[in-house]
């Protein structure tokens, strides 16, 4: 678990050198409005071709750790791919950019799901909760760090070397999260336990393998992935829920970068600024929502969680100023924290134990699927109605993405109920 937390230093502190500034340095290379957006719904594109598969490619490996890396490695490449955009003649830069993000992507989105099959066996679920809490802290503090010294940096430095020079460090650090990544010890695959899914499977292919092996040799495979999923209710639902949220969540992506640098004017430093601001609000929260998540569970945490993000675009739409909309993202940090602690640790506890990669590919192919499109419709909002009345838009949907959560809760609550009451009657322990 320590070095899952140096892991996730590392693997921040690359990424926050680079990531939160695509944006800007797209506008800079004279993107549109909706080549903005796209950087956001074309590598979901990627993902949706990639992951299922790749995650049925990696599912066939016993032991993740070496894959994975290998997939991690992959993405991180493209650090050093944009850094030589610059290079390009000037009417292709966006589009490159654009297109490098894209393909970013698909080793990025197979990596992050082998990953999250990877930890959920190596982290035991009765210490999740302070495991994570504890990354995600350190995290945001080391990431908010990079931000704000990059940001600074990019400012000072004359473009586009300065966008180079961090790239290229981005990647240098990729590689010290690659090393810290080899040393988490991975245990033993277990043997996968027999599910009424599974078992359905044995009987048509003789082997408690069988879907497996159709999955990998694509022979009928959707078919049988459709019926073994549904032998799963607890992971639909929540998948379904997901899909709302996310795709609400979205909308609001694009308008942001555009809120903030084409009409509040906003630099690299006021883009690190903003995020030193929402990550500084985390770093406190966590604690508060890790205890939170042991006395009530990780579902609730997100019901409750996810109820306050809708503030976000809303005040929005009354904000002309950078400083208050920092103000507005320390609040929002804190809140927020919440919702990254338990979207994942809620997967975890949904997704069946047998082909955790493949099922956890589901759940992210689905949830990929509305960032296609959230980001379009967002800008499309902003073209139809301007800002204010998109902002308004976005934080109803928020609303609607958080009474999801609120559905699936109460469904698992009363089907509690009704297994307490037929324990009762049998004389069994409840």
């Amino acid at each position: 678990m320590l070095h899952n937390v140096h892991h996730g230093v590392a693997s921040i502190l690359a990424v926050n050198l680079a990531v939160p500034f695509f944006g800007i340095f797209a506008l800079k290379l004279g993107a549109s409005n909706y080549q903005v957006a796209l950087l956001s719904s074309a590598p979901a594109v990627v993902s949706l071709l990639a992951m299922i598969p790749g995650a049925v490619y990696v599912d066939r490996f016993p032991q993740k750790k070496r894959i994975t890396t290998l997939f991690f490695l992959a993405h991180r490449v493209f650090f050093l791919v944009l850094a030589c955009i610059p290079f390009m003649t000037a009417d292709r830069r966006a589009a490159a950019l654009v297109v490098a993000v894209a393909l970013m992507n698909l080793p990025g989105a197979i990596g992050n799901v082998a990953w999250q099959s990877f930890i959920s066996r190596v982290i035991p679920p009765a210490h999740r909760a302070k495991a994570f809490a504890h990354r995600n802290r350190l995290m945001n503090i080391v990431g908010t760090g990079a931000v704000v010294i990059a940001g600074r940096a990019l400012d000072i430095m004359s473009y586009p070397i300065g966008y180079q020079v961090t790239f290229f460090l981005a990647f240098v650090a990729a590689l010290v999260e690659l090393r810290i990544f080899q040393r988490i010890e991975e245990p033993e695959s277990p043997p996968f336990p027999v599910t009424a899914g599974a078992m359905t499977a044995v009987r048509a292919n003789g082997s408690e393998h069988g879907l497996h092996r159709r999955l990998i040799r694509l022979q009928g495979s959707f078919r049988e992935a459709v019926r073994d999923i549904l032998a799963h209710p607890r992971f639909v639902r929540y998948t379904l829920a997901s899909m709302v949220f996310y795709f609400m969540w979205q909308i609001a992506w694009p308008l942001f970068t555009l809120y903030q640098v084409k009409v509040l004017g906003a630099n690299n430093l006021w883009i690190s600024l903003l995020t030193l601001a929402n990550t500084g609000g985390s770093v406190f929260g966590y604690g508060f929502w890790a205890s939170f998540a042991e006395r009530h569970g990780h579902l609730k945490t997100l019901c409750v969680s996810t109820a306050g993000i809708f503030v976000v675009p809303v005040l929005y739409a009354f904000s002309h100023d950078l400083t208050a909309i920092a103000a507005l993202n320390l609040a929002v940090g804190a809140v927020f924290s919440g919702v990254n602690l338990s979207l994942f640790n809620v997967l975890l506890e949904k997704t069946p134990d047998e082909h955790t990669t493949t099922y956890m590919a589901y759940y992210n192919t689905a949830i990929t699927l509305t960032a296609v499109f959230a980001p379009m419709i967002g800008v499309a909002l902003l073209n139809l109605l301007g800002f204010f009345w998109a902002f308004l838009i976005c934080g109803l949907g928020r609303l609607i993405g958080s009474l999801s959560f609120y559905l699936v809760l109460r469904s698992e609550r009363r089907a509690a109920g009704r297994i307490s009451c037929e324990e009762a009657g049998t004389g069994l322990p409840a």
